[in-house]
Order: C-alpha cells, then structure tokens, then sequence
C-alpha cells in the first residue's frame, strides 16, 4: 500500500514541480521519501520540500531531529536546498548527480552554460563535466577574478600616479613659455631643464614600483590561491573522514546485532530440538483433556506459530525507515 502511494506521488512529480507543498508534515516525509526513491531526478523536488520544511517550520524547531528521522544529514540537506535555490526546474538537468548538481549550483550563474578548459586540454560545459573537474574549473574561475580585481586596482592606482605626475611636468613646462621668444637665456633656465629632468627619473621610478608592486601581489596572490586549495581540500578530507566515521560506528552496530541473533539462535535452535523431542515422546491420548497442562503446551504451540510467522514476514519484507 505504501509503496502504491509512492507511485503515485512520483507521478505527480514529474507532471509538474509547481505543485503546491503541503502543511501536513506527514504528508512531505512522504514525499520527500518517494523522491528519494528515483534518485537524481527528485532532487530539485526534495530540495523544495526540505526549504519549505524549514521556512515554515513545520517541525516547530526540530528540524535536525526531523531530518534524521528521514536519514538525511544537515550537510546534504544543505545541499538539496542550495540546489533547489539556483535551479528553477529540473529539465535540463534531470540526468546529474547530487555532487554534480551542487558543484554547478555554487557557480558563478553567469558560467554554468558557458564551456570552460581544463588543464588535460578539453573544453566542456558544466554539465559535461565530473566533481572533480567542477571543482578545478570553479577554482581557475576564482582565481582569475581575484587577478583581475588586482589588476584593475592597481591600474586604478597607477593611473591615478601618472596624472598627478603630468600634472607635475605639465606645470613645468609653463613655468617658461618665453625661452624660444629670447636671446638670453633666463635665470631660472637650468633649473626648469633640471626640475623636468628630475620629473622625468620620478615618473620613471614610480612606473617601476608599479611594476614591482604588481609582481608581488600576483606572488602573493598564487600563494594565498594555494592556501585556499590547501584548505578546501582539508575540508572535503574532514567531511570524508566524518562520513567514514559514521559507516564505522554503523558497521560496528550491524556486527554487535549479527552476534547478539547469532547467540539467540544458537539458544532457540536448542530450544526446537528440545521441542521437537517432546513431540516425538509425548504421547497426546495419555493427558487428560482439559489439563493445565494441555493447556500450556497448547499456548506453548500457538506462541511459537505466532511468533515464528511474525519473524518470517519481517525477514521476508524488512522495515528500512
């Protein structure tokens, strides 16, 4: 019957993701649960319902108890939301996977169509591209928007120095406009020859710490472009390690669980043999009818079938959450 209902609202889902969210907490577990069972496709859709989940506060504030009932972590929930916030619809898209999705997501939205090379020389589209190579493209982009932004300031700069400077020489040089119109040299001649002359070696001087400047900061740059690398990448190995973590500690509670039923079978294997010799000793014509002790083998028997055919259902379709 549930599995019915999950058809159905997958269904729905892919006739429209306009649909509007309901108010019934139950009612968007559920859901969210269906998406979860076509894989890429609902994560648009499941990135909606979690948004909508957590602005309207239909957990009243216990949204992270919330997604671990629905065994989704606060990190990937993140995700889904970020996804479903870049992306309007997902038509075009349809066919990515989560990490992909987000990678594209945290692009610079001007870039998401656009092909970009990569250092083994190929051009592709975002959607083209791997986690790994998202990654590579968004860190070259990064970087040559921080270059750019450098250079243009110190243009900025430097174009700001070579104005003054003309100024300086422009002042100069109507310091004598009558030189050419006399015979005899002025007084102040030398001086102005010597304050130009002066004025040329400064801008020269100026345009090379421009130039030095500008090397140092694109030295600085490429090291603290690498520390930020460095550091996303300690990051992504902290969160590996975290989910690793979590698969150990699950792991450990499997194999504690498998012990535990290892020994209690051991224990009603004994208790079936036991069982089964009575059967096969007891001779039913010699108890009194309606004996106590009829009775208890009777509920003894009954508990058994019952018991044994609940383990069977359980065993034959398990509860997964």
């Amino acid at each position: 019957m549930e599995n019915a209902g999950r058809r159905d609202i997958t269904s729905q889902a892919e006739e429209t993701s306009a649909v509007e969210l309901s108010h019934n907490l139950t009612t968007v577990t559920t859901e969210i649960k269906a998406y979860q069972s076509i894989g890429g496709q609902a994560i648009f859709e499941i990135g909606r319902r979690l948004k909508w989940v957590k602005e309207n506060d239909l957990v009243h504030g216990e949204f992270g108890k919330w997604l671990e009932s629905i065994d989704i972590k606060p990190r990937q929930a993140q995700r889904f939301i970020k996804i479903a916030n870049e992306f309007s619809n997902t038509t075009t898209s349809s066919y990515l996977g989560m990490n992909v999705l987000y990678e594209i997501a945290t692009m610079p939205p001007e870039e998401r169509d656009n092909p970009q090379q990569l250092d083994s020389g190929e051009n592709k589209k975002p959607d083209e591209m791997t986690v790994r190579e998202l990654r590579e493209t968004k860190r070259k982009l990064a970087a040559a928007y921080s270059e750019n932004m450098a250079n243009q300031t110190l243009l900025t700069q430097a174009d700001k120095k070579a104005q003054k400077l003309q100024a300086q020489v422009t002042k100069l040089q109507q310091r004598d406009p009558d030189i050419k119109q006399v015979e005899v040299e002025p007084a102040d001649y030398q001086d102005t020859k010597a304050d130009l002359k002066a004025a040329n070696e400064k801008i020269a001087d100026l345009q090379k710490l421009v130039d030095d400047a500008v090397e140092d900061h694109n030295q600085r740059l490429a090291y603290e472009l690498e520390l930020e690398k460095a550091k996303a990448d300690q990051e992504e190995i902290k969160a590996d390690l975290n989910d690793l973590e979590v698969k150990r500690q699950n792991m450990l509670k499997q194999n504690a669980q498998i012990r535990e039923v290892q020994k209690m079978v051991k224990s009603i294997n004994e208790l079936l043999d036991n069982f089964a010799m009575l059967r096969n000793r007891l001779d039913t014509t010699m108890l009194p009818d309606e004996s106590s002790l009829v009775q208890g083998l009777t509920e003894m028997a009954d508990k058994l079938i019952e018991n044994g055919q609940v383990l069977h259902d359980d065993l034959a379709h398990p509860y997964r959450g």
